[in-house]
């Protein structure tokens, strides 16, 4: 067996799907050959990290100040309207009148702070959503993938990987005739500002872009093809500008032959 297939075998092995031969075949093959045995520990340490949960997610702390002053704010009129005494029936109705323009002003300053306090207030929120839909995205990306791994019809394919990440590990897995089907990496460097990875998947009709994803660079990087990978003869990830590619694809960050 070459030593190409020797590798896969590290990849069944990470995902408990080798025969009795094959086990042994790897087991004598391992203390001999430094690279697998560097695969089948980082091929491990993606299968620990698709079984983390993701760390929860807290809005920031100036959230709950924010909150707090726009509550306060938005009862400061109420506050000055019963501070501003009313003129004595004696008064002079122009005093009264002053007195009303007075108030509007008041509650048209107030009213402009609470506006503001309420807009700023609404940016921290939508920032919060979008971390937390990414958080979510993440999660369901790694469920997906655990459950992948459990269905005795999935195949996997390693990906070599290129110059743009040379110490990273990645394979694909997916289930013929289904869209389930997934990437998995380690040690992927973080998408450079204004870039992402896109997937790309190769058959008889040519090179196809898929979706776009941007990462941290901390733990497994999971991204799903959302297409049946039965008919597909290669995998891909480029580094792309946000947005992602149509036509070329950009420097290729990891590939593989299935």
């Amino acid at each position: 067996m070459d030593h190409d297939a020797l590798a896969q075998l590290a990849a069944g092995a990470a995902l408990d799907d080798l025969e009795a031969a094959e086990r042994e075949e790897l087991a004598r093959h391992l203390p001999s050959c430094t690279s697998c045995q560097k695969l089948a520990v980082d091929l491990d340490d993606v299968m620990e990290e698709l079984t983390l949960a993701v760390p929860t997610l807290w809005p920031p702390p100036s959230l709950r100040h924010d909150i707090l002053a726009a509550l306060h704010a938005s009862d400061g009129p109420a506050r000055m309207e019963r501070a501003i005494a009313l003129p004595s029936p004696g008064r002079p109705p122009r005093l009264a009148t002053w007195g009303s323009l007075g108030l509007a002003a008041v509650l048209g300053v107030v009213a402009i702070g609470f506006g503001a306090q309420t807009a700023r207030l609404n940016e921290q929120l939508e920032a919060t959503n979008a971390a937390a839909a990414q958080a979510q995205s993440k999660v369901a990306a790694r469920e997906g993938a655990v459950a992948l791994l459990g269905d005795p019809r999935h195949v996997a394919a390693n990906l070599q990987a290129e110059a743009v990440a040379p110490g990273a590990t990645a394979f694909v897995a997916y289930a013929p005739g289904s869209t389930n089907a997934y990437l998995m990496a380690m040690n992927l460097p973080p998408t450079p500002p204004g870039h992402v990875y896109q997937l790309w998947v190769a058959d008889e009709a040519g090179v196809h872009p898929l979706g776009t994803f941007q990462f941290d660079g901390e733990g497994a990087f999971v991204a799903p093809f959302g297409v049946d990978l039965g008919a597909s003869a290669a995998a891909m990830v480029t580094l792309e500008p946000v947005g992602g590619s149509q036509g070329e694809p950009g420097p290729q960050v990891v590939f593989g032959e299935f």
